[in-house]
Order: structure tokens, then C-alpha cells, then sequence
């Protein structure tokens, strides 16, 4: 169903910060935005900018009240998933069990139609369904610029239980659980594909702090060439929490930012195996 993950979008106190920070450090170049609707899932409406940079996108989102967010950080708030027609996975998904947060899709600024799924039927997390405009009236502002990020290989969530959160993806989505097992800090993950896209799931040492609901975690982002990214990304500013990627349980080499120059937020470079 899923041909790729567009965009995760991103929470923030300062629009005009954010936007800036990622120009500076994934030479990232602004794509169009405005003002963002009351909903259920910007409850108090707000302001938006998508950025581009290689060839992967970015919403961030300053919402009407950002009382309860960091001045200088990013909060993530969403996964964008591809569809080739909306309005067939819609039926799809509403015959397995899903609900929406709207009667029908909407055209966001870029031209690209857009239906959240309703977070009571994804575990309290928000994604939506996204269909591209035709690549005649595509916006192409930004793309193939600055730092060269390939595509998104998976977002990542914090779950409860890892067992329920596999089974739910494969029962809902389709999905093959591909691999995980202990991570290097005592905490137990697993990777599940569905369509052309991937989850990984994330079981901390403490579960019973998410109250049964999933959390949205880190990105991680594809370099072809995860050395020649590690470089581009340093000579930007950004620090990592290692000198040299690990590999994981599914042959996706890793290396994540330090958050302290990602604006607290967590993202990880990744090369993919052959």
C-alpha cells in the first residue's frame, strides 16, 4: 500500500528558528507553507514550512499555543505515507478497522492530498495517507540541494510491548518482521516492512511510562555513502554520539546525531545494506 515515507513532521516553539537551523545544517531550502487549520491533530491551529533537502522532505509545525514546547527543540508530531490513490487506501484501511479525522482528503501547499488516520485506531499516534500531485504540477523547490539524503528508511517508535506492537503492524499493514532483538543499551527492538516502507519498534526499560501508547521516536535518514554523509553533516556543525556507524540486527549500518546539535531531536544517518 505504501510507496514511501514523504515527510515526518516536526513540532516547534520558533517556525522561523527551525526553518533556519535546518538550512544551516541540511542546507535544507524552504517549499511553500502557511497557516494550518484548527484539527484533531493541531488542536489550536497554527503555521507550517515544508523543507527540502536531497531528495526527503520536512513539515514543521508551530502551533497556536507552544506553551509546553522547548524554545530551541523539535518535537516530532507525524509520519507522511505515500499512496498511489487516496482514496482506494482509504477503503482500504477503513476495511481494516481504521478511522479518519476528516470525511475526505485535503490539498496541503504543496499541492499533494492529505487524510489523517484518527490516533484512537493507531495506537495514539499521528500519521496520515498522502497522494502526490502529477509530476507536471509538482513543487520541485528544494529538491536535490544541500546535504544528499537519499530517502527515509524508517521512523521509530517507542512501544509498550514489542510483541503486540509487531503483531498490530502485521495484521493492519501487512508487514514482515525482518529482524531486532537486544539493542546495545539493554532495550529490545524490531524492524517490520510493510509496502516499500519500515518501522522499527522500540521496547524501553521502563514500558509502563508510555501508558499503553506508542511514542514517536527518531528518523532515520539514508546516505549511499554513510562516511562521505557523517562528513558533510560535521562540516555543518552537527556532532555525533560515536566516531564510527554500528550495524544492526537488519545490515543497515547507523550512526546517530548528538542531540545536542539536532535540536534535541533524535535522527540517525543510515547506509543500507547491498
Amino acid at each position: 500500500m505504501f510507496d514511501k515515507i514523504q515527510h515526518i513532521g516536526y513540532y516547534c516553539a520558533d517556525l522561523e528558528a527551525a526553518i533556519a537551523w535546518y538550512n544551516k545544517g541540511f542546507g535544507a531550502e524552504s517549499a511553500g507553507g502557511g497557516d494550518v487549520a484548527v484539527s484533531v491533530q493541531v488542536p489550536g491551529g497554527g503555521i507550517n514550512a515544508f523543507l527540502r533537502f536531497g531528495q526527503v522532505e520536512v513539515e514543521l509545525i508551530q502551533p497556536g499555543d507552544t506553551s509546553g514546547l522547548p524554545m530551541d527543540g523539535l518535537v516530532m508530531h507525524h509520519v507522511a505515507y505515500v499512496v498511489p490513490d487516496i482514496h482506494k487506501a482509504i477503503e482500504e484501511c477503513k476495511g481494516r478497522g481504521f478511522r479518519f479525522t476528516a470525511d475526505a482528503p485535503r490539498t496541503n501547499q504543496l499541492g499533494q492530498q492529505l487524510l489523517y488516520f484518527h490516533p484512537e485506531t493507531t495506537n495514539n499516534v499521528l500519521m496520515h495517507l498522502t497522494q502526490l500531485p502529477a509530476p507536471e504540477d509538482a513543487v520541485m523547490t528544494g529538491v536535490g540541494g544541500g546535504v544528499q539524503v537519499a530517502k527515509i528508511v524508517h521512523a521509530g517508535y517507542r512501544v509498550p510491548n514489542l510483541e503486540d506492537a509487531i503483531a498490530w503492524y502485521v495484521e493492519k499493514f501487512d508487514g514482515e518482521h525482518i529482524g531486532g532483538g537486544p539493542s546495545r543499551t539493554g532495550s529490545r527492538n524490531a524492524f517490520v516492512n510493510f509496502g516499500q516502507v519500515q518501522v522499527e519498534l522500540i521496547e524501553p526499560h521502563e514500558p509502563e511510562q508510555l501508558g499503553g501508547h506508542h511514542e514517536m521516536d527518531h528518523v532515520g535518514y539514508v546516505m549511499d555513502d554513510i562516511h562521505a554523509g557523517i562528513d558533510a553533516c560535521c562540516s555543518r556543525g552537527f556532532q555525533f554520539v560515536a566516531d564510527t556507524p554500528n550495524t544492526n540486527s537488519v545490515g543497515q549500518q547507523v550512526l546517530y546525531f548528538d542531540t545536542a546539535t539536532s535540536m534535541g531531536s533524535r535522527m540517525h544517518l543510515t547506509q543500507l545494506p547491498d
